[in-house]
Parts: structure tokens; sequence; C-alpha cells
């Protein structure tokens, strides 16, 4: 794992998402994110080059839902104006999950 994707998964770990690292959500909480054009100056707030380098990021803690997810980020990106050959920002933040 390069450095930069050791630094977010140790933010959001630190964070209390424990999902990533044994796939537990004991806390009844999720990763989820937006993207945006800008920081939204949160510990959880990181920067990426391009689409491929967010799914580089992707593959290494769920590559089976990587694939799904491609076209769903292009449409993302084009939906907030951004390229997916330019950078942006990737803004984590826990998701409760839905009781039954």
């Amino acid at each position: 794992m390069n450095e930069h994707f050791k630094t977010i998964t140790d933010a959001l770990i630190l964070e209390g998402f424990p999902e990533l690292t044994d796939k537990l959500a004991s806390r009844g909480q999720t990763v989820d994110y937006n993207i945006t054009p800008y920081s939204l100056n949160t510990k959880l707030s990181f920067r990426f080059d391009n689409l491929a380098h967010f799914i580089e990021f992707l593959n290494i803690h769920n590559p089976e839902d990587v694939s799904d997810k491609e076209a769903l980020l292009k449409a993302k990106l084009m939906e907030v104006d951004l390229d997916s050959e330019g950078f942006f920002w990737v803004n984590f933040f826990g998701k409760k999950e839905a009781e039954m």
C-alpha cells in the first residue's frame, strides 16, 4: 500500500470505521464519501490526483465492488463538473446503518 493510501486508511480507522480492518461495523457505521472540487477541511478530506488514483484506493479495501462503481463515480464527477483526469477531493464521513 502506498504511503498516501496508508495515511487515508489510518485516518479512517482512527475515526472509528473498523470495517476497513476486519469488516466488522461494531459501531453501526459505514464509511461513505462525497466528491468535491475542494477540501471540507476535516481530518477525513483527502486529495486524489484523478479517478484512476481513487479507484486504486478503493480496490485495496473492496476490490469486488469497484468495477460496478466506476461508471457511477464518473457520473458523479460530471455532476459536480469535475474531469476524471483532474484532481478532486474525497470527503469521508460516517453513515449510520439503517435499522430494520
